[in-house]
């Protein structure tokens, strides 16, 4: 069993990440590999754990951790190639052992996993988890040597057993202990009226010694209804509705006695004992009844209700169209039970909650903006407690249009929340969402980061650190945060299937992806009974954009073969030939028609129609489509950025492109994505002085990462101002913070060195070449550099020779190559 993982919050887990870029060599790859582990983040793990195994190559950990992030992903084929190069390093090591054995056997090897695990449990045979292994498996764990019998115990002398001591207090008795010796208790005895003996003190009780056979000594005759006493003492009851019954029954025959003992006295009052005789006996039963009947009522109502929430949350766990409006009947009908304050609390924030998300993201119609606006209103007004309706208050504001006074909600509850030393899952989800869809994303990152470390199993997470990473750049993690969404439900997660797809068509080159992103669609848009108006609506206009991109991109492969396999996939999944002009045209027609049919509402189905015209070249049709997206979500700051992306690509599209980002910064004010996609577009104008004001303020916020911003003022302060220590500050902090890109580290590091170099300090300098190569040893650009750099010091020839070599064979046609060619440098041959 792998160790547990503990939660981080976002600033160890940035301790972590901040040790591991500092110094990769170290040994702190582990803790931050498992941190990315736990929270489900195995891109990240695997490319740490990776770089352990470079940097510790004579030790087990870091390939047993690798494989752990291999084994989590289902891939148990690496896994065991990670295990057997570890036990090449360690071939007594107990954690691989372990591991390797159990995947044996799962793969169908069981004689060398039992081989294996019987090894591991040689190594330690006090370890839990091997033997917990061992026993999952089906192998006998070796049984220890026995121990020497343990010296027998002395005889303790004989005891007079069966004594009964009867105390002092008038009408006790203690049970006497069984002569039989079975431990079994005796039946329950009614408490005699009569006194025992007198007695000076309870010592001098005279003991009733009692042989094997004697009997029990026999409680003295009470006055009254004997029956009832032997029934009492005979017959005890089984449930706590017959021992509330029977309690009532005999403090009624208790009192009835006395009103006929005092009537015998006399006539005197008679007619009032009547009247007492009669209440007691019928009213006093009929109301205690009555009572009991209301409570039984009330109990199976809150039970009702209880397993109706619970039904609903799981409903809700699944996070589709058809689960939500399921949820919603099963809280109506907790709601409907009137059970308890909790259960009525719990089932009002579900229908709050499920309301919200339906009219903001399935169906956008009065109906469900009513419903959630009429449950929110109850429950704030009340005062209730319930994470789901603080999650549906914030998220309604947004879809409202107003995402600040959404944002600031949440915030609120989190910090009530932390001050509590309570974390909430979807209080963390429900402000990473806001804060995505504003322009946020590294503080959306550390939300959403929270929320999947809460909350490792649930798709609307991950789902949203999908989309997070997309916006972001961060493709192989957003692909990575899809599938698990996919996997929590089975492949069938609407959100999940398009979010793939849409990701495969933002590469430029999707290659095999195509075929990928056609069976997705295809799937969703067989999903009618699970998948919502608006998701199939989408659905529809993705198709048309695989269509039109695959249409075109087709004639572009000179593989063949590829060609026909691209071709059979898309006339297999889309029912269209890509080669059929009149039939990829009749598709995209039917395919936005049918989509605006469904709904008319959605600004993403502009946004993904933009970017069909984008990639068929009509820049003008691209950007007016988008501009319908933004002007339907002015408050959504993807919008503006994608508007923005299209308006750079025109002729002279920077100063349109820097105008719209400043309207759109009136609208969302403080974005730190659309002030840092400003200051890009006025650096790309040469206004640095301006550039350099707009990326200041996206970065004023000390708790937001922006290493976009922080890397290019490093630039504008290194190339323009010459102001040697800020640029150092900047591009240092822009390459720790691109630690999750790898290639964005490496080109910050590599801006590093040339301000340490223009600082003259050369020390420093070098190390950070040095962690640009380790970075990305894929990026050539570092190399000519950190070579030209070698060849300034006599000292460094030989090594100059071995990175310029390396960027030579990388770039052989590039004018830096051409340079360290006439400096004596030849490329490095292959081995």
């Amino acid at each position: 069993m792998p160790p547990a993982t503990k939660t981080l919050s976002p600033a160890e887990l940035a301790k972590l990440e901040h040790a591991f870029a500092t110094d990769p060599g170290s040994e702190a790859y582990k803790p931050l590999a498992e941190a990315y582990l736990g929270m489900g983040r195995f891109m990240e793990a695997m490319v740490v754990c990776k770089k352990g195994v470079k940097a510790h190559p004579s030790i087990a950990d870091p390939r047993v951790l690798l494989a752990r992030v291999y084994a989590e992903q289902g891939k148990d084929k690496k896994a065991i190639e990670e295990l057997q190069g570890a036990l090449q390093v360690s071939p007594s090591d107990k954690n691989a052992l372990r591991m390797i054995g159990s995947l044996q056997i799962k793969a169908g090897e069981p004689n060398v996993g039992k081989e294996n695990l019987l090894k591991a449990f040689a190594a330690d045979p006090a370890d839990n988890d091997t033997i917990e292994a061992m026993n999952k498996n089906g192998v006998p764990v070796p049984k220890p040597a026995a121990p020497e019998p343990p010296p027998p115990p002395p005889v303790a002398p004989p005891t007079h057993a069966g004594a009964v001591a009867t105390s002092g207090v008038q009408g006790t008795q203690v049970p006497p202990t069984p002569a039989n010796g079975s431990g079994a208790a005796e039946p329950p005895m009614l408490t005699p009226t009569a006194a025992p003996p007198i007695v000076s003190s309870p010592s001098q009780a005279p003991a009733q010694p009692r042989g094997r056979g004697a009997p029990a000594p026999r409680p003295p005759p009470q006055s009254g209804n004997r029956g009832q006493q032997n029934k009492r003492r005979y017959e005890p009851e089984d449930s706590a509705e017959m021992s509330q019954s029977s309690e009532y029954s005999i403090s009624g025959v208790s009192e009835i006695s006395d009103v006929r003992g005092s009537s015998r006295k006399g006539k005197k009052g008679s007619s009032g004992s009547r009247a007492a005789f009669f209440v007691l006996v019928f009213l006093v039963p009929m109301a205690a009844a009555g009572y009991f009947v209301k409570g039984r009522l009330r109990a199976n109502a809150v039970r009702e209700a209880n397993i109706a929430n619970s039904d609903a949350t799981k409903l809700l766990k699944a996070d589709n169209f058809k689960g939500y409006e399921e949820a919603i009947k099963r809280a109506e009908f907790a709601l409907g039970l009137d059970g308890s304050d909790e259960t009525n609390r719990y089932a009002r924030g579900i229908l709050a909650y499920a309301y919200t998300v339906r009219w903001g993201e399935h169906i956008h119609d009065d109906s469900n903006r009513e419903n959630a606006e009429k449950h929110l209103k109850t429950g704030l007004a009340n005062k209730e407690a319930s994470a789901y309706l603080h999650a549906a208050e914030a998220l309604f504001a947004y879809y409202n249009g107003k995402p600040e006074e959404g944002l600031a909600a949440i915030q609120a509850r989190i910090a009530a929340a932390e001050a509590d030393k309570k974390n909430v899952s979807i209080y963390y989800l429900t402000r990473g969402v806001l804060q995505t869809n504003g322009g946020d994303l590294e503080g959306a990152k550390d939300s959403l980061d929270h929320a999947q470390a809460l909350a490792p199993d649930d798709p609307r997470v991950y789902v949203a650190l999908g989309n997070l990473n997309r916006r972001r750049g961060n493709d192989m993690q957003a692909l990575s945060a899809f599938n698990q969404a996919l996997k929590y439900t089975r492949n069938s997660h609407p959100d999940g299937l398009l979010g793939t797809a849409l990701l495969i068509l933002d590469q430029d080159n999707p290659g095999p992806g195509y075929c990928t992103a056609a069976r997705y669609v295809k799937t969703l848009s067989e999903m009618n009974d699970t998948a919502a108006p608006r998701q199939l609506a989408l659905n529809s206009f993705v198709k048309t954009l695989m269509v039109s991109r695959v249409s075109r991109d087709i004639p572009q492969y000179t593989d063949k073969n590829f060609q026909k396999q691209l071709t059979e996939c898309t006339v297999t999944e889309l029912k269209v030939s890509p080669d059929d002009a009149a039939a990829v045209k009749k598709v995209i027609t039917e395919g936005e028609s049918e989509g605006t049919q469904l709904d008319r509402s959605n600004p993403e189905q502009f946004l993904v129609r933009g970017r069909r015209l984008f990639y068929e070249g009509k820049l003008d049709d691209a950007a007016a489509e988008i501009k319908k997206a933004v002007d339907m979500s002015p408050h959504a700051a993807q919008y503006h950025s994608e508007w923005s992306k299209v308006l750079s690509k025109k002729e002279g599209g920077e100063a349109q492109a820097e105008e719209a980002l400043k309207k759109a910064l009136t609208l969302v004010p403080n974005s730190p994505k659309l002030l840092s996609m400003l200051g890009q577009a006025q650096y790309k104008q040469k206004k640095f002085d301006a550039a350099r004001d707009t990326l200041e303020k996206a970065i004023s916020d000390p708790k937001v990462k922006n290493p976009e911003a922080r890397f290019l003022l490093g630039k504008i302060y290194k190339d323009e101002k010459k102001d040697f220590p800020k640029a150092i500050d900047h591009l240092k902090r822009a390459a720790e913070e691109y630690f999750a890109d790898p290639t964005m580290a490496s080109v910050s590091y590599d801006e590093l060195a040339g301000a340490y170099e223009l600082k003259g300090e050369k020390d420093s300098a070098g190390t950070s070449y040095e962690k640009s190569l380790n970075a990305d040893k894929d990026n050539a650009t570092p190399y000519c550099h950190y070579a030209r750099f070698l060849l300034k010091d006599p000292k460094e020839k030989d090594k100059a020779k071995l990175i310029g070599g390396a960027f030579m064979k990388m770039m052989p046609k590039d004018p830096c190559a051409e340079e360290l060619g006439r400096a004596g440098i030849t490329p490095t041959a292959d081995k």
